[in-house]
């Protein structure tokens, strides 16, 4: 082609732009060589601005396809012309979309002309093309360039488009691929010209595999080519139901992969052939290689280690084969996460196994995460370090392993050892600190980083002032208090070289639990004042109680017995207490209680003790001289003081005082406070507002006390007590159908004592159970013996203590009752038992009746009895307090009165007993009365068993003579 001609008779005068670049032979880029004055026009550049350089500084995008391509490869015949649009650049930087309609040409070899070929372009500038077609164009031509195979096909696998790469990979015609073919057409282009050898000779069995839903659904298949050629089909669906294919070639990865797999391979074999332990995880802690070494050191059977297996697994596989010597009875810590991934961080790792063997872990991450750990035997190198190694490294090991601060400077006080702890403490950063540093610098250093509260805000001034100290550098010990509440205690030490030795221990932990200890303390000590103030102290008063009592009383006989002096006592009672609380309330109560303990503490010196031991009883201890009155000088103020009225919410609170005064020495020492009781009560005899004082008199009376006490308790011991026994007459028979035994006390120096010389002392001690106890067990066994062959033995009834009753030995109770042929009863008293019985009594006389013992109120009327707890107690019997059995005599008022009583015993279905029967009178009225058995003098005193065996016989004797009838007639007045 003659360029030359050809810009004199046609380029230079058209007035479309044109373009023409030249490829020449062996070049691969096509280069501008001409531009025409329109194009210059048109884009505002000339041919000297372009000339040589490529198509790309005009084009504004990636689809111009034809401005680079391998030499020798002319485009096919449908390429050489063709119409489309892209986007120029002009001159100014703007850029404009353009039409342009291009065709090639092989050049001319002749004359100047090299050959090569021509690329000739008209360019259009246009203003109408939409950004769709634009956007479509670009599309396409950047389609066009890629240079794998890309189609689409739409849901009926007809194509809608396919680039170059897809029609020349498809057929030798690559024109013969139009939109609208179906993948079966294409497919048979495709076998036909040699594209697919497997299907020759069965193409219509290979077309339909390849139309399948499996086949076309499939995401991406493999497919190997004559020639070691690898393609990769990758597919997909639009929103559309387009079918989407892109034929990656894959020639070059897939032999990529037989190398790798080959060098993996050989790896392998090598790394097996490698007598050390060598493993391969991902970054995810799975195993990906391993040799034989590493799975024999992991298990016995190699075949427990498979690839993709966690880290952790493979760990407790190796556990599982006893081949982890540190493991061995602690499994599960060591396996626990914090353990293990303690373990990964460690990049270097020695291990002891069984034997003195010794391996080192050497742990890695690769870039791309994996981890890679490889085992080698140390064991020789161990021994030999162990063996050979100065002392000096393994002083230095030990310092860079100690993780408390340590350091060493040479005698000039430059740093020469210590440790990361050391630097840390120091500086509070790696790196801060170098061999040479003075020991003033560091100290400066340590100021600076804020280390050092006390240095805050004078760093200069403290390390200045710290390092001039003498105590700095010599031996010695010293606590210091960092930022952060830590301590430390640093240990100062000179070797004999003159080297400055600096030992910090972390304290912080000692000092903490120190400091914790202490507050602790404190409040432990707080506590225990206050539970020690409570439980000597009166809540609502704040004097001491009994507890207090007794210590300030030990205290003041121990300070009596070793300085002298007396003790004397005051026992102080409230009069009317009770009145003002059951009349104006417990709060009246209470603020009496208060103004009672204020006044007295108004009168007592700082050394008396006074503490408040009941209700409304108090008690003042004071230590005074043999011959002072003090002691009844107080208590004389005590009785003017306290009855002076109240004034409690507008009303007047009228109360007083009693007081019992002993001292000693008159009173024993361990006798005071009982013996002030004794003043107390000898005081209330002669009335309230009285001064009782312990005298010599009052002495004796303690003294009998005493010595009846102890009397009684030897009686019991000696089983000197004994039953007597009273009938109990049937008021219509005259015959004996009760009896009721009684207790007696056969003493060996004053002869039988009633219960009226010992009950009382029997009940301070708390013995009266035991002597009930004594008279049941007696009485049961002499009245089985006489009469439990008679066909209806007597009825044996016991006056019972509440003691034995709240006593919790029924079993024996219950046994001694089923040795009696006959009825057992208990007779209880009316002022103890009917008087507020609470829910466990009520409990327990339920349990008496279920050993079959029948219960008898004794002593009825003498109380307060309601008919209500009656009813609760539910007695067998009544028995009437001799006192109303007297009444008889005295008049209809009398009379009345008992019948009344005994019509509450016959309206409850209760049997009534009249005790205390004089005369033969009494008996006819009461039996008239309504009651149906009679006991008193009138019938028989209480007697011994044997006098009660011979009173028996004759009163049957005497009644077989004749019959009892008693009168029933009733005086007038009745």
């Amino acid at each position: 082609m003659q360029i030359e001609a050809l810009k004199s008779s046609f380029l230079d005068l058209t007035n479309d732009p044109v373009a023409i670049a030249r490829l020449a032979p062996g070049e691969t880029t096509a280069r501008l060589i001409y531009v025409n004055a329109a194009f210059t026009d048109a884009f505002g550049y000339a041919l000297e601005d372009v000339s040589g350089d490529t198509l790309n500084r005009l084009h504004a995008g990636d689809d111009w396809f034809w401005h680079s391509f391998e030499d020798g490869v002319p485009p096919s015949g449908r390429d050489r012309r063709q119409d489309g649009t892209c986007r120029l650049v002009r001159a100014d930087g703007t850029s404009v979309d353009t039409g342009f309609s291009y065709f090639l040409v092989d050049a001319d070899k002749d004359e100047n002309e090299q050959g090569g070929r021509y690329f000739c372009a008209t360019y259009r500038p246009r203003s109408g093309v939409t950004d769709a077609e634009r956007a479509y164009a670009r599309l396409v031509a950047a389609l066009n360039a890629y240079p794998d195979p890309i189609v689409v096909y739409d849901r009926d696998l007809k194509m809608i488009f396919c680039n170059d790469g897809y029609a020349a990979s498809m057929s030798d015609k690559p024109e013969e691929l139009v939109a609208g073919m179906h993948l079966e057409e294409v497919l048979r282009l495709a076998v036909r010209d040699g594209r697919y050898p497997d299907a020759i000779g069965r193409e219509d069995a290979w077309i339909q595999s390849i139309l399948s839903p499996e086949f076309l659904e499939s995401a991406f298949e493999d497919v190997e080519l004559d020639g070691d050629v690898h393609h990769r089909l990758l597919r997909s669906r639009s929103t559309f139901g387009d079918y989407v294919i892109v034929r990656l070639n894959s020639t070059e990865l897939v032999r990529q992969k037989r190398q790798a797999e080959a060098a993996q391979a050989r790896l392998i074999a090598a790394l097996n052939a490698y007598p050390a332990p060598f493993v391969i995880y991902d970054s995810d802690d799975c195993l990906v290689v391993c040799n034989d070494a590493y799975r024999a050191s992991m298990s016995e059977n190699p075949e427990d280690l498979k690839v993709g297996m966690h880290r952790t697994d493979v760990a407790r596989v190796a556990i599982r084969a006893g081949k982890i010597a540190n493991a061995v009875g602690r499994e599960e810590e060591w396996m626990s996460d914090q353990h293990q991934d303690a373990e990964m961080e460690k990049p270097v790792q020695d291990l002891e196994l069984p034997g003195d063997v010794h391996h080192r872990l050497l742990r890695s991450r690769v870039e791309n995460g994996d981890l890679v750990i490889l085992r080698i035997d140390t064991t020789e190198l161990v021994r030999q370090r162990r063996a050979f190694e100065s002392a000096q490294d393994r002083l230095i090991s030990a310092i860079h392993a100690y993780p408390d601060p340590f350091a060493i400077y040479d005698a000039d006080l430059k740093l020469v050892v210590w440790n990361p702890a050391y630097e840390e403490a120091m500086s509070g950063e790696s790196g801060k600190l170098t061999a040479g540093t003075s020991l003033k610098d560091v100290l400066y250093t340590a100021a600076l980083s804020g280390r050092i509260p006390a240095a805050v805000g004078c760093e200069e001034e403290w390390a200045e002032r710290y390092y001039s100290s003498p105590h700095l550098t010599a031996p010695g010990v010293e606590d210091l208090e960092l930022a952060d509440d830590q301590y430390h205690r640093v240990v100062r030490s000179r070797t004999e070289a003159g080297e400055f030795v600096i030992l910090r221990l972390n304290i912080t932990e000692v000092v903490r639990q120190r400091r914790a200890l202490e507050e602790k303390s404190v409040q432990l000590e707080k506590a225990n004042r206050d539970i020690t103030y409570m439980a000597l102290h009166d809540d609502l008063t704040g004097l001491g109680n009994r507890r207090y009592l007794a210590q300030k009383f030990d205290l003041l006989v121990q300070k009596r017995r070793e300085n002298g002096g007396e003790i004397a006592a005051l026992h102080i009672d409230l009069d009317r207490f009770k009145n003002i609380n059951d009349t104006m309330g417990h709060a009246a109560g209470d603020e009496v209680l208060l103004e009672i303990s204020r006044r007295i503490r108004t009168h007592v010196d700082p050394g008396d003790v006074v503490a408040r031991i009941g209700g409304d009883e108090f008690v003042v201890l004071l230590s005074v001289t043999g011959n002072s009155d003090r002691p009844e000088t107080l208590a004389r103020d005590l009785l003017s003081d306290l009855s002076r009225p109240l004034f409690f919410e507008g009303k007047e609170c009228r109360f007083g005082a009693t007081v019992g005064l002993a001292r000693t020495p008159l009173a024993e020492v361990e006798q005071l406070l009982t013996t002030s009781d004794l003043a107390l009560y000898k005081a209330k005899r002669r009335g309230r507002g009285q001064l009782g004082i312990f005298d010599r008199a009052d002495l004796e009376d303690a003294q009998r006390t005493k010595a009846l006490a102890d009397d009684v308790l030897r009686g019991i011991e000696a089983v000197e007590f004994e039953p007597y026994f009273q009938p109990q007459m049937d008021a219509a028979t005259g015959e004996v159908v009760a009896l009721e035994a009684l207790a007696r006390w056969r003493h060996p120096e004053y002869g039988i004592l009633a219960p009226g010389a010992f009950l009382s002392i029997a009940t301070d001690l708390n013995v009266a159970g035991d002597i009930d106890r004594l008279i049941f067990e007696q009485a049961i066994a002499a009245c089985q013996s006489a009469f439990g062959s008679d066909a209806r033995p007597p009825s044996l009834s016991f006056n019972v203590s509440e003691g034995r009753i709240n006593h919790h030995d029924f079993d024996a109770i219950q046994r001694q009752v089923q040795a009696y042929a006959g009825q057992v009863s208990f007779e209880l008293l009316e002022t103890i038992f009917l008087e507020e019985q609470d829910d466990a009594s009520l409990c327990r006389l339920d349990r008496l009746r279920e050993l079959g013992i029948a219960i008898e109120v004794d002593d009825f009327g003498s109380g307060r009895a309601s008919v209500v707890a009656l009813q609760r107690i539910n007695p067998d019997r009544l028995k009437i307090d001799r006192r109303l059995v007297a009444l008889v005599d005295k008049g209809s008022g009398g009379l009345r009165l008992l019948r009344s009583l005994i019509e509450i015993g016959h309206a409850l279905e209760i049997g009534v007993t009249a005790e205390g029967v004089e005369t033969r009178d009494q008996a006819d009225i009461l039996a008239g009365l309504g009651c149906d058995r009679l006991q008193g003098y009138h019938f028989a005193r209480p007697m011994a068993f044997a006098d009660l065996v011979a009173f028996l016989r004759k009163s049957e004797d005497a009644r077989s003579e004749q019959v009892f009838q008693p009168d029933r007639r009733l005086p007038p007045m009745f």
